[in-house]
């Protein structure tokens, strides 16, 4: 059975959600055991306040990397059990002052014993420097997210050359579970954001070796980093015409020059079959798909072949 851990690296930040709330409910357990008054989520803007009295709350939202509504979303509670006080700053009276009232004063002092054995605790839970190891390794994550680093990954392995070096043109493999699911879905993306599917798309999905492959048709799939990002197809309708379809680019990796690449590689596999012309239809509709076609070679027919689709109101052909 699949858990959380199994899910590697793309599920740190629910994991990371979930520890928080396993340690959260944990400490609370430990101060409702010994009759203390208090809760886990308040500790940093409390420990805060009680350093920097008059500490703003803009300050305290930068002190804490979150955002000023949930440093006001913490706060509330504090001074609605009358831990704090928000007072004017007499330099600025758009700027409030937050301190720590007497009864905050007490139970701030009446928690440093629980703190220490907490302290305690999780030095023993993880001894040997483990505790000291992990607080560096959130340092660490905590750097990242403010210095974008992740924002920053993803515009590199994402770029054009980056996502081109790494793309392989293979040949759809019936046997390939990943393909068939990979070749309905991306259609069925497109199909449903712009469009609709109709039967005749169904048909090709459920059944790609019967209604392209067994009669002459070749599919092809695109791959980035052993990942299929893209298809397209070459569709048998005569002996001497056949239809370039089935294109499609996931969502992330469109735009850097995959269907490009697959139009290509289909116009080779066309030549190969000895076709002299190749005829694609479209519609209107596709913002990016027509510049794309047009600067590739390919030109407007003489008649009209999208009688296949009714979303088609565009045919091309392009001579090999």
């Amino acid at each position: 059975m699949a858990t959380l851990r199994d899910l590697g690296i793309l599920a740190l930040g629910t994991r990371l959600r979930v520890l928080s709330e396993g340690m959260m409910a944990t400490v609370k357990g430990f101060y409702d055991d010994h009759g203390l008054d208090f809760e886990p989520r308040w500790f940093p803007v409390f420990q805060l306040v009680q350093r920097e009295p008059g500490l703003s709350i803009a300050a305290c939202a930068e002190r804490i990397g979150v955002s000023h509504t949930a440093v006001n979303a913490l706060t509330r509670p504090l001074l609605d059990a009358g831990l704090i006080t928000l007072e004017a700053n007499p330099g600025d009276a758009r700027a409030k002052q937050l301190r720590l009232t007497r009864d905050g004063e007490v139970l701030f002092t009446r928690l440093q014993p629980a703190w220490t054995a907490l302290e305690r605790a999780l030095n023993t839970a993880f001894p040997d420097g483990e505790a000291a190891r992990i607080l560096a390794l959130l340092d660490r994550l905590d750097d990242a997210v403010a210095s974008q680093a992740i924002p920053r990954a993803l515009r590199q392995v994402l770029s054009p050359q980056a996502v081109l070096d790494q793309l392989k043109l293979v040949d759809f493999d019936p046997n390939n579970d990943r393909h068939r699911q990979a070749f309905a879905a991306l259609n069925i993306e497109w199909l449903q954001t712009w469009f609709f599917v109709e039967d005749v798309d169904y048909a090709m999905f459920a059944d790609p070796e019967g209604t392209i492959l067994n009669p002459g048709g070749v599919i092809v799939m695109a791959e980035v980093a052993g990942q299929v990002v893209g298809c397209g197809a070459l569709i048998k309708r005569s002996d001497d015409i056949y239809e370039l379809g089935k294109m499609a680019v996931s969502k992330p990796f469109q735009g850097k020059g995959i269907g490009a690449q697959l139009v290509g590689r289909l116009e080779d596999e066309a030549r190969g079959i000895g076709l002299k012309t190749l005829y694609l239809v479209s519609s209107s509709k596709l913002p990016h798909a027509m510049p794309m076609y047009r600067k590739l070679g390919w030109v407007d027919t003489e008649l009209p072949l999208h009688q296949h689709y009714q979303r088609s109101d565009i045919s091309l052909e392009k001579t090999l």
